[in-house]
Order: C-alpha cells, then structure tokens, then sequence
C-alpha cells in the first residue's frame, strides 16, 4: 500500500525486508498481493528506472532456493532480471 501513495517524483529506492524468509512466505502468502507488487515494481523501473532490492537472510535453504521463492512470488521482476537479492 505504502508504494502506491509514495509520491514517485522523490523516490529513489526501493528496498524490501521482509519480517519473514520469503522461503516461508512462498507457500502462505497471497498470490494476488505479490502480482500486484510484482507489477507495481516493474512500473516503478519503467517509469523512474528504479532496480528494487529483496533483503533476505541465507540460512540453510540457501540463495538458489531463495532465488526459487523470488521467482515465484516476483515472477516478471525476475524474469527481467530488474530485482536485486541481497544478504543481510
């Protein structure tokens, strides 16, 4: 919700840290919410160029089983390869 009110004129990034591994978050969340932020974040990169960053904490899942969980949940995002994974 916050992304969608910001006033995109003074954004100039975009991070995410999720409270939860999006491991976990894979199997329970809302598809229709991720679409939606999946979109969203494409039409930030469109239109202001703005790469967003996915913060995530390596545990014994590993990056190749995040990177996975991305694709699934961020599936343009991923496909275009417009989103960073970074390790906190």
């Amino acid at each position: 919700m916050t992304l969608r009110t910001v006033k995109s004129e003074n954004l100039r990034q975009i991070t995410i840290q999720p409270a939860k591994s999006l491991v976990e978050m894979a199997g329970e969340e809302d598809d229709l919410e991720w679409k939606g932020l999946d979109r969203l974040l494409v039409q930030f990169w469109i239109t202001h160029s703005i790469r967003p960053q996915i913060m995530y904490r390596a545990g014994s899942n590993g990056r190749k089983d995040l990177g996975d969980c991305a694709k699934g949940l961020l599936p343009e995002l991923t496909r275009k390869e417009l989103v960073d994974l970074v390790e906190i």
